[in-house]
């Protein structure tokens, strides 16, 4: 074999070598091409999962805050709603003409007499109608009723609002505005409840 036939035969070699190796080398770069585009799909997909988790935890956090806040408010509105109620009806009872006033003081003294000889106490600001003559005609219709009909007006008043507290000085009856609203106010309190979370349901 000739110089130029070994020189032919090692250039051809080389030539299928290089061309193998080029083959290789494009074989493993499609190979990583195809890799980093799945890895790069699956880190998308990684922090697309982690924000939309992030997003749906903070729009809870923000709903659950507006409700507290709803609720805060609610709340307050019934307490606003509750007192204008309570300073209404004192305001009402104050405002009373007279008539209308000794009947609503008899009607709350002979619904809350038990034996008829009690002793009544009156507010510090009662009115000055509401004195032993004023007892004495509930007596007489205590009397009419079976009942002993011997309530009497203590010297000293006590700090009420108004009403009247009944008894002794051991044993006494609370009927003063002060216990009678506290014994209404949690059935006006559950009735504004029932309204306005029904409202707020709705």
């Amino acid at each position: 074999m000739s110089i130029k036939d070994i020189k032919d035969k090692i250039l051809e070699s080389a030539t299928q070598e290089k061309d193998k190796i080029i083959e290789e080398a494009n074989n493993e770069i499609n190979y990583f091409k195809k890799n980093a585009h799945y890895e790069i799909e699956s880190i998308k997909k990684s922090i697309k999962e982690r924000y939309e988790q992030e997003a749906e935890l903070e729009e809870k956090k923000i709903i659950t805050e507006a409700k507290l806040e709803t609720n805060k408010k609610v709340l307050s509105e019934k307490q606003a709603i509750i007192k204008d109620i309570f300073q209404e009806a004192e305001k009402r009872i104050e405002n009373m003409n007279k008539e209308k006033y000794f009947h609503f003081m008899e009607r709350l003294i002979i619904e809350n007499t038990e034996s008829g000889d009690e002793t009544i106490y009156l507010g510090n600001n009662e009115r000055k109608e509401i004195n032993q003559d004023f007892i004495n005609n509930i007596n007489k219709k205590l009397k009419s009723k079976g009942k002993k009909g011997e309530l009497k007006l203590a010297e000293k008043t006590l700090n009420i609002k108004g009403g009247v507290v009944l008894g002794t000085e051991e044993i006494r009856k609370n009927a003063s505005l002060d216990v009678i609203f506290d014994k209404i106010k949690d059935n006006i309190e559950t009735k504004l409840n029932q309204f306005l979370f029904q409202k707020n349901g709705e």
